[in-house]
C-alpha cells in the first residue's frame, strides 16, 4: 500500500518504558493501513536502550537517533527541523518531554503540524524535573493536538498547569496494545499447577515490585480473603528490588502456603487464562496499566484500585470491579465477591474482553492516531 501519510515518531529514547515498548505494537498496526510511521530517538543510545532496541529489530522497526544528549543543545531544534524536510514527513509526533520541547518549534521551522502525547499522570515536581515538564507542557499546547493517554493524566496536567481551565487542543487518547495472544481458552494444567492447583481459587497479581503498585496492601488483605476462601491463592508473577520485603511481610502473617511468588513469566496469555481473578490494588502513579487491558482482553474478571487511570479501562460493575486504593478491606470484599459468583467473574469477563478490543487494541488506536494526523494535515493546508 503506497502511503498517503508519512509520520515521524520521536521520542526521548529507546530506554526500556512504557511509552518506548507501544512503538511496537503502534507501527505494526499501521503496516495495514496508508501511514509510514519512521522512528527517531531523541539521544543517542545507551546501556539501558539495549532491550528496547532489541524488541524493535524483531519486529523489522529500524530505528535512528538525532543524537542530542542535552534540552539546550542549540542543534538540537535546526537538526530536527532539517530531518523532517528531507524525510517529507506530513506530521511529527512526540511522545514525551524532551521529545515534545524540540518537536514542536522543529516542525514550525519545517512548517508541518505536530501532535504530542503525555503517558503518565504528573504531580507537584521541583527542581529541574519541573522545569523540563514546564517546557514541555507549553511546546506541546503549541502543537496541532496534546494527547493524553487516560482522563487522569489529563486532569493531573490541567490542574497544575492550566487550572483556570482545559486547553481546547488537549484532549484523551488511550493506548493500544496487541491483544491478538490475549484470548479466552481453557487454563494450561502446568500454568494451573504452578499458580496453585486446580483445587485452588487462583487470584492472580501481575506486577513489578514496586512500592506504588500496593501488593503489601493484598497481602495484608488476605487473611480475610482467607477466612472465607480458605482455599484462596495470591499469586504474585513478577519480580524487583521490593521481593525481600514481600517475603518477609508474607512470613510475618504466616501465609507462605496462601501467597506464592511466581517470578517474573514470558507466557502472560497462559497466566492470566490459568487465573480466576486478576487483581491490582495500586496505591499512586498508575497510568492506563498494560496489564489490565491484556487481562481484559483474555476475558478475566478484574478487582483494582479507584486511581490513576485505572477506572478508563476498568467500568465499575460493568467489565470488573472498583475498591479505594491502599484499602485492605476494600480487596478482600471485591477479592471475595468475584471468587463466590461465577456468573458474576463470567459476565464482567466478556464485558471486558468487548471493551478492549473496541477501545484498547492497536488497530482501533492507530485508526484515531490517523484521524488526528488527517486533521492536523488539513489544518495546516
Amino acid at each position: 500500500m503506497t502511503p498517503q501519510i508519512r509520520a515521524l515518531v520521536l521520542v526521548d529514547a529507546f530506554r526500556m518504558g512504557g511509552a518506548e515498548t507501544l512503538l511496537v505494537p503502534m507501527i505494526v498496526a499501521s503496516r495495514d493501513t496508508d501511514m509510514q510511521m519512521d522512528v527517531m530517538g531523541v539521544a543517542p543510545e545507551s546501556a539501558n536502550s539495549e532491550k528496547t532496541m532489541a524488541i524493535l529489530a524483531n519486529a523489522d522497526i529500524p530505528t535512528r537517533s538525532l543524537g542530542i544528549r542535552r534540552l539546550l543543545d542549540p542543534v538540537g531544534v535546526p537538526r530536527l527541523a532539517a530531518v523532517i524536510r528531507r524525510g517529507n514527513y506530513d506530521v511529527v509526533h512526540a511522545h514525551l518531554e524532551l521529545a515534545m520541547t524540540l518537536a514542536v518549534p522543529a516542525a514550525l521551522i519545517a512548517r508541518r503540524p505536530a501532535v504530542c502525547t503525555f503517558h503518565h499522570v504528573t504531580g507537584r515536581l521541583t527542581g529541574r524535573a519541573a522545569g523540563r515538564e514546564r517546557l514541555a507542557v507549553e511546546a506541546a499546547s503549541r502543537s496541532f493536538r496534546t494527547l493524553f493517554v487516560s482522563e487522569a493524566s489529563r486532569l493531573s496536567f490541567q490542574q497544575i498547569y492550566r487550572p483556570r481551565r482545559m486547553p481546547a487542543n488537549w484532549e484523551v487518547m488511550h493506548n493500544g496494545i496487541d491483544i491478538t495472544n490475549f484470548a479466552p481458552g481453557k487454563p494450561n494444567p502446568v500454568v494451573r499447577a504452578a499458580l496453585g492447583g486446580e483445587s485452588r481459587r487462583v487470584v492472580l497479581l501481575p506486577a513489578a515490585f514496586r512500592g506504588f503498585k500496593g501488593i503489601p496492601v493484598a497481602v495484608r488483605a488476605w487473611p480475610d480473603v482467607l477466612r472465607r476462601f480458605s482455599n484462596a491463592v495470591l499469586a504474585l508473577v513478577g519480580g524487583g528490588e521490593g521481593e525481600a520485603e514481600l517475603r518477609s511481610l508474607v512470613d510475618e502473617l504466616g501465609l507462605s502456603d496462601s501467597v506464592l511468588f511466581v517470578g517474573v513469566r514470558t507466557d502472560m496469555p497462559e497466566i492470566y487464562r490459568a487465573a480466576d481473578v486478576v487483581l491490582l490494588p495500586s496505591i499512586y502513579g498508575e497510568n492506563l496499566p498494560t496489564v489490565l487491558i491484556e487481562a481484559a482482553a483474555t476475558g478475566r474478571a478484574v478487582a483494582a484500585s479507584r486511581i490513576g487511570g485505572i477506572p478508563d479501562i476498568v467500568v465499575e460493575n460493568e467489565t470488573g470491579l472498583l475498591f479505594e486504593a491502599g484499602s485492605e478491606q476494600g480487596v478482600a470484599d471485591a477479592v471475595c465477591r468475584l471468587l463466590g459468583d461465577a456468573d458474576l467473574r463470567g459476565r464482567l469477563g466478556a464485558a471486558a474482553r468487548e471493551r478492549a478490543i473496541n477501545e484498547f487494541s492497536a488497530p482501533v488506536w492507530v485508526d484515531r492516531l490517523r484521524t488526528t494526523y488527517l486533521e492536523a494535515m488539513g489544518a495546516r493546508r
